[in-house]
């Protein structure tokens, strides 16, 4: 598939530190980060909580779905997806053209653990335990991924090195 952009775009479950590598890979890189549940809320001027209590899971994905789009025309930047943008076809065929997929890989356990503030995660509170709503979302993660980094019992600093490092030998940085 073609690339149309040039971006490099974080995927993963929550917990599994999209944010956080993002934040210090621009920093590090000195390009431009966009986290798409902070951008998404400040769009909306709603918590995520919010949006999905008033518009539901599919207003909230149909908001991340036009931050992708959005993409297309940006200058390049690194993108850190919600855990579940993967959820829709349309989302995953534009993440592949976006520029470089990256999935950052956590279990279900460890992922929950990092999460210090689960009130702000709608999925993390819904029926669904997360270890299933992981096996759930595994296939898409992998399937829209070009690079996968194991972030299980790593720290922040490791798994941006280790992502930073797999990105230059890929020619990306």
């Amino acid at each position: 598939m073609q690339k149309l952009a040039d971006h490099i775009i974080l995927i993963g479950f929550m917990g599994s530190g999209k944010s956080s590598v993002a934040r210090r890979l621009a920093r590090f890189e000195r390009m431009n980060s966009i986290d798409m549940d902070s951008y998404i809320e400040r769009e909306a001027g709603m918590t995520i909580p919010e949006i999905f209590a008033t518009y539901g899971e599919d207003g909230f994905r149909a908001r991340e779905l036009d931050l992708l789009r959005s993409m297309l025309i940006r200058d390049r930047s690194i993108l850190s997806c919600g855990g579940g943008v993967v959820v829709r076809d349309e989302s995953r065929e534009l993440l592949k053209t976006l520029g470089t997929v990256v999935y950052l890989q956590v279990d279900a356990d460890e992922a929950v653990s990092r999460i210090s503030r689960p009130e702000t995660r709608p999925l993390l509170t819904g029926p669904t335990p997360p270890t299933e709503l992981l096996a759930t979302r595994l296939r898409y993660y992998e399937d829209a991924a070009d690079l996968t980094v194991d972030t299980r019992g790593r720290t922040i600093m490791q798994v941006s090195t280790a992502v930073q490092g797999a990105l230059r030998n890929r020619g990306v940085l």
